[in-house]
């Protein structure tokens, strides 16, 4: 199961990245991951991560103010300790102001666990926030991201650092 969720996650970011328009198309970030769950934690405190971003180009979406530019984008990411994981997809809407992001998502999650939780589908959110750090050519990221699971073993924070292609 955990080998199927991740060839589906390479496969949505090798798809998306023959899609991309270059610096604001798809994103690539790793990081660690600290649940928030008493339960959660007893697998461990920090987790491993890794996630995608993909820019939706072809959806436009209304500034709200001058110096914004919005979004929609699909989201991914794994994050997994043990014998659990989690890999949350989510439709985007982000927002970014100079060299801030800000995202909101909702979509499906599909969960593996050994002793956490049961295996499964379900629906989860989550709310983030990134920085770039100068202004490159390829940009560099780091970012926060909650994650809100179905399950609230599963709910907690992931910290990245990412690339932007």
């Amino acid at each position: 199961m955990k080998l199927a969720m991740i060839a589906v996650a390479a496969g949505s970011v090798v798809a998306a990245n023959a899609q991309s328009n270059g610096p604001s198309g798809l994103s690539a970030r790793i990081g660690a991951y600290f649940p928030t769950s008493d339960s959660a934690k007893n697998l461990g405190s920090t987790w491993f991560v890794f996630g995608a971003d993909y820019k939706l180009n072809s959806l436009a979406v209304a500034a709200p103010g001058v110096g914004l530019q919005s979004y929609l984008g699909i989201s991914a990411d794994y994050y997994a300790k043990g014998g659990d994981s989690n890999l949350p997809v989510a439709l985007t809407y982000n927002l970014r102001q100079s060299q801030m992001v800000y995202s909101i998502g909702i979509g499906p999650e599909f969960r593996n666990s050994g002793d956490l939780t049961s295996t499964g589908v379900g629906l989860a959110e989550q709310v983030g926030v990134s920085y770039e750090l100068g202004n490159m050519p390829t940009p560099i990221f780091i970012q926060a991201k909650y994650f809100i699971s179905g399950r609230p073993e599963l709910r907690g924070l992931g910290v990245y650092v990412g690339i932007r292609f």
